[in-house]
């Protein structure tokens, strides 16, 4: 046990070791899977944006899917050491059997080491669903509402061969004592074994989905950083520091900041690096890590075959170079190589928008920037 918080350079802090499923996070080795947007619980605080919401399709981190044969591809095209099985509610009956679907085909695929944790509120979890999903999960995270009344469930966990959390976000109107409460009544249930039970705080969120309602709960946005509720950070460090020294159970207070910038950063480099094409550039550093920085020639009034010849026959771009993204109606090549010959380029097909575009690397190819040629 700490006899002081550890403060970590990505704005965070822990009373003790951090779970393994947050180790793998951090370095952006985990595939987020959202199961399904079903939950009982209905948390005035859920963040989950409408489009996943309103979705009926599983998540496997931007790619929707609907076959194991995609799940699978995301974790290779990341190079995964693990996934998270979020939701909704992964282990509630409606989506239990698709949980343990997707974590047996990827233990089956990536061996027993490949490291998976699933959140749940617990409402449907009882000991014959527990047999049935303990084998194919490493860690479970629960989303406690009232820890007196989910202790038990809690408890029945306990008896399995995984580790055990619970994952909360700090609500700064609930006060550092209810926060005690539960991190004290659940180490009182935690037996003397070698799993590894913790205590995560995240801090609370801001979105367009849950703006309203945490104003309605007499909750602020923080000035500083607009994702974020006001107090909330200030709070949860409080919470670490009383654990530091009250209780023996690792608590560990994660920042926004952390999932912005250095988990997302870091999972999205991983794919660049596996999925990158040749002519791409791949951000290294900083908050951006991992956008990939390409040179693009979209247009809907030239034959996209006729200004791939011209770029390698005519301007000697190298053919390895030059990539015809049939989907969005595109060309792709080096960046640096495409500015050198835009106005030869958009001389020949004037209609053409030529550019250079940060994109992330991700199924959907979200572009954050573009900077036209023309």
């Amino acid at each position: 046990m700490a006899n002081k918080p550890e403060r970590t350079d990505w704005g965070s802090s822990l009373s003790g070791p951090l779970s393994k499923g947050c180790r793998q996070c951090i370095s952006g080795e985990k595939l987020v899977v959202l199961v399904g947007t079903e939950c009982s619980s209905n948390c005035f605080y859920c963040p989950l944006s409408n489009e996943r919401k309103e979705s009926n399709k599983s998540f496997a981190n931007e790619r929707p899917f609907s076959s194991i044969a995609d799940l699978l591809i995301e974790a290779l095209h990341m190079n995964a050491k693990g996934a998270s099985m979020t939701g909704g509610d992964p282990l509630e009956l409606h989506s239990f059997d698709k949980t343990y679907t997707y974590c047996k085909a990827l233990k089956e695929e990536f061996s027993n080491d490949f490291h998976i944790h699933v959140y749940t509120r617990g409402k449907d979890l009882n000991t014959e669903l527990l047999s049935i999903i303990s084998p194919v999960i490493d860690e479970i995270r629960f989303h406690v509402l009232n820890i007196r009344k989910d202790l038990h469930i809690i408890q029945q966990t306990t008896k399995f061969d995984i580790d055990v959390g619970i994952e909360i976000p700090v609500i700064p109107t609930k006060g550092i004592e209810y926060y005690q409460r539960i991190i004290q009544d659940f180490e009182t249930i935690l037996p003397q074994k070698n799993q590894f039970y913790f205590i995560n705080l995240n801090e609370l969120e801001v979105s367009e989905t849950n703006f309203r309602n945490l104003l309605s709960h007499k909750l602020e946005v923080d000035k500083m950083n607009l994702s974020a509720v006001k107090g909330s950070a200030q709070l949860a460090t409080e919470i670490v520091e009383w654990a530091s020294t009250n209780v023996k159970i690792p608590v560990h207070y994660c920042a926004l900041a952390t999932k912005d910038n250095i988990q997302l950063p870091n999972r999205l480099y991983r794919i660049a690096m596996n999925t990158k094409l040749p002519s791409d550039v791949v951000v290294e550093e900083g908050t951006d890590r991992g956008l990939l920085i390409r040179g693009v020639i979209k247009t809907f009034d030239h034959n996209l075959e006729e200004i791939k010849q011209f770029l390698v026959l005519e301007v000697d771009i190298p053919a390895h170079l030059v990539h015809i993204d049939y989907e969005k109606h595109r060309l792709l090549t080096n960046a640096a190589l495409l500015e050198e010959i835009s106005q030869d380029l958009i001389s020949k097909f004037p209609k053409a928008q030529v550019g250079m575009a940060e994109e992330y690397p991700s199924y959907d190819n979200l572009q954050t920037t573009f900077i036209p040629f023309n």
